[in-house]
């Protein structure tokens, strides 16, 4: 578990007509949303299968957190090759890859033969195949589309995301998990062998400026320095990362744990088909947040809606801690899930707009590595404080005071500049 000028959707006209996204787009967002949807429903079987192995909170916690270190030794590496490389190629073989990983672990639960080393290890490889999809999937959008529909094209990829990342998919997890355990990870393979057959499908060709030569040259460590160069060059972008990463952290600590949280014999109490559909409520404030960021940014203003964000997702995390009613805690986790669906949405949409297509994945990487640094350290936080506390709680209680604390990052924004800057091909590195 992730603001206008620079970052909200650009001026239009009222009387233009949206110009159509096209087929490759289409094909794109299908591979996205697949995927997006075998995420989901590892999300929920994940935890529910740690569950059933064991009870510590430090290796529950653990579970979840393993994919996201995944992406920290790895997500540089991704973005820096999703540069010198064709993305479509890198985000086909990751699809692949995780429909082989997925469906392996599958069996391995239907015979009994899953271990909490083999579920640690799976994780690992999961996130890494993460790392390469993700960084290279939307880098390719700015490649099919006009750049003035970006933040419509990113819109309808965030709505997707959360669609399957966080209401389908969970919920059909859930399900799924309380008629077999192994389930929700085979109906996953078959959703990341559909994402590959769309990708393949994709007509992408990346252009290749020719002063681009001599940087093919340059050594990968290289050419992730530049990327991660350009990302802090624009302190806009760099701070709100920074941002994001707080908020990330203060997310974890919620959401690392929730299963334990929720399921009986935890608290809450619920069975596994009530955690999929609590989870599914993530999804709804996700699809409401990702399709009015644009709009609500140009009338509040992007610092008012990241601060508006903070407090909202300080709510959930309040709700979290102080009861355990089923109604009370859906209607927190949407929306939590609002306000993050926001900060997703304008970050890259801003991202994008200041960086050259050939360092779009490198900044990209850049970019959701410090945020997944925060969720991989707020993660491990949760599962110290739960075992040295005894009560999850503690770490809810935690994240509220650090999301309104995260107010303060509204002072370290420099102000927005008045145009959205020139088209990636016009600026140099």
């Amino acid at each position: 578990m992730s603001a206008v000028s620079s970052t909200s959707s650009p001026p239009s006209d009222s009387g233009r007509r949206a110009a159509p996204l096209g087929r490759d787009f289409s094909l794109l967002w299908g591979a996205s949303a697949s995927a997006n949807l075998a995420d989901g429903l590892v999300r929920v079987a994940l935890p529910l299968v740690a569950v059933e192995l064991t009870r510590s909170p430090i290796l529950v916690s653990g579970v979840a957190v393993t994919g996201t270190l995944a992406w920290l030794l790895v997500g540089l590496p991704a973005g820096a090759l999703g540069d010198r490389l064709n993305r479509r190629v890198l985000a086909l073989g990751a699809a692949l890859t995780r429909t082989v990983l997925l469906g392996g672990v599958g069996l391995l639960l239907l015979t009994d033969h899953l271990t909490v080393g083999a579920l640690f290890a799976a994780a690992f490889l999961l996130g890494v195949g993460e790392a390469f999809f993700d960084t290279s999937t939307p880098a390719m959008v700015p490649g099919l589309v006009p750049r003035r529909e970006l933040s419509r094209a990113h819109g309808r990829r965030h709505a997707a995301s959360m669609a399957g990342d966080d209401l389908v998919g969970p919920a059909a997890g859930g399900t799924l998990f309380t008629f077999s355990k192994a389930a929700p990870l085979l109906v996953s393979t078959v959703c990341h062998a559909l994402s590959a057959i769309l990708l393949w499908r994709v007509r992408y060709e990346p252009g290749t400026a020719p002063s681009e030569a001599a940087e093919r040259r340059v050594s990968l460590w290289g050419e992730i320095l530049r990327g991660l160069a350009l990302l802090f060059r624009e302190r806009r972008i760099a701070v709100l990362a920074l941002w994001g990463a707080g908020a990330n952290f203060a997310g974890s600590l919620t959401f690392s744990v929730l299963a334990l949280y929720l399921v009986a014999p935890g608290p809450v109490g619920l069975d596994t088909w009530g955690f999929g559909l609590l989870m599914a409520s993530l999804g709804v404030g996700g699809i409401v947040g990702a399709s009015y960021a644009g709009r609500l940014a140009a009338r509040m203003g992007e610092l008012r809606l990241l601060t508006l964000s903070c407090l909202l997702m300080a709510v959930d995390s309040v709700v979290l801690a102080l009861t355990t009613r089923v109604w009370a805690i859906s209607a927190g986790l949407v929306v939590g899930a609002a306000a993050a669906a926001v900060f997703g949405v304008m970050t890259i949409t801003a991202l994008q707009r200041r960086t050259p297509d050939s360092h779009l994945s490198r900044v990209s990487a850049g970019n959701r590595l410090i945020m997944m640094g925060g969720t991989a350290l707020g993660g491990l936080t949760a599962g110290v404080l739960g075992e040295s506390t005894g009560d999850l709680r503690v770490g809810f209680t935690v994240a509220a005071v650090l999301f309104v604390s995260l107010c303060a990052m509204r002072l370290a924004v420099p102000e927005a500049d008045d145009e959205v800057g020139p088209p990636p091909s016009e600026r140099t590195p």
